[in-house]
């Protein structure tokens, strides 16, 4: 299904809705890492959140969404946008040859995230590349909460109870592995309360890649398909 562009204003945006403008969280690095001027292909687009930023970089972007209303709000900064759940829906539809197939905190709530990734990789144009989000279960905060025998899901966050799949460094690498991608670029975002001076943002990005797997809030990644 195709969400066809509304004549009339867009439906309340659902809880996903804030870009962050800061350069050093998540959402900035990824629209900075899909780079200017591409061809996008944006799983679980929402409410068009990043699609704005994209578009707003000369991107030309196909969504793909779960939820139709979420994806009605985001047709107006996508070409197109269709409904589906990625898993098991039609892809020819959706066309090939993109620059940049986009997951910017998806694989989490997938039930198979490398099977995934195998379907959509014949999507990529021959030097396309993915732009991945996912939380970092490993974390500090993460690693207190067990000491201290908690685990107790949110509605947003890295415990978001819609989460299917918790993942380490070591588990998106071997993911990414399985579904046939080689990480060109590693990046992370820190876990810097509320909105601080972007200065503060840098220090503790910075000192978070000192020990990625304990500071990390998201790994941010760059990954290319096996040609083979």
């Amino acid at each position: 299904m195709t969400v066809p562009n509304p004549a009339s204003a867009a439906p309340a945006p659902a809880p996903y809705v804030a870009l962050r403008e800061d350069p050093y969280k998540t959402h900035s690095l990824v629209v900075g890492y899909c780079g200017p001027n591409k061809r996008v292909l944006e799983i679980g687009c929402s409410t068009g959140y990043l699609s704005q930023a994209l578009q707003r970089n000369g991107c030309r972007i196909t969504g793909v969404e779960i939820d139709a209303s979420a994806g009605a709000a985001a047709q107006r900064w996508c070409e197109r946008v269709v409904i589906g759940d990625v898993e098991s829906m039609d892809l020819a539809p959706l066309g090939a040859g993109y620059d940049v197939l986009l997951l910017a905190d998806v694989l989490e709530h997938l039930r198979d995230p490398a099977a995934a990734l195998r379907r959509l990789r014949p999507l990529l144009a021959p030097d396309g590349y993915a732009v991945i989000s996912v939380p970092n279960v490993a974390n500090w905060a993460m690693r207190l909460g067990l000491l201290a025998g908690r685990w107790n899901y949110t509605e947003r966050g890295i415990l978001d109870r819609t989460h299917l799949r918790f993942f380490t460094r070591a588990t998106i690498q071997s993911t990414l592995a399985e579904g046939r991608f080689a990480i060109r670029t590693f990046d992370l975002s820190a876990p810097v309360p509320l909105n601080p001076p972007v200065a503060v943002s840098r220090l503790a990005h910075a000192a978070a890649r000192l020990r990625p797997s304990f500071f990390a809030y998201q790994f941010v990644i760059v990954a290319v398909p096996h040609r083979s």
